[in-house]
């Protein structure tokens, strides 16, 4: 599915932070990155076997919310086992 030139920017700048993320703080052994539609989105889904944890967003991943925000988009994050980052943008 193609997307639009702002959304391939801001899905590959999600993947990079997310894996550099996942390198330099989660002490993980297993990293899974899975794209996918659903629902009139594409979704990026970065998931690792870490340590997790809920500290404060750092700046790269509080610019990246904001950005994919401009583009009606979403990202979360969930760390009950490990850390699960979800980007979404409408497609």
């Amino acid at each position: 599915m193609p997307l639009a030139p702002a959304q391939e920017t801001r899905v590959v700048a999600g993947a990079a932070e997310a894996t550099t993320n996942v390198i330099r703080h989660a002490g993980a052994t297993r990293c899974h990155i899975r794209f996918y539609a659903q629902d009139g989105s594409v979704l990026m889904e970065v998931e690792d076997n870490g340590r997790g944890g809920e500290a404060p967003f750092g700046n790269g991943l509080t610019g990246m919310r904001e950005r994919i925000q401009a583009l009606g988009g979403v990202l979360r994050r969930e760390s009950d086992r490990g850390t699960r980052l979800l980007i979404g943008l409408p497609i």
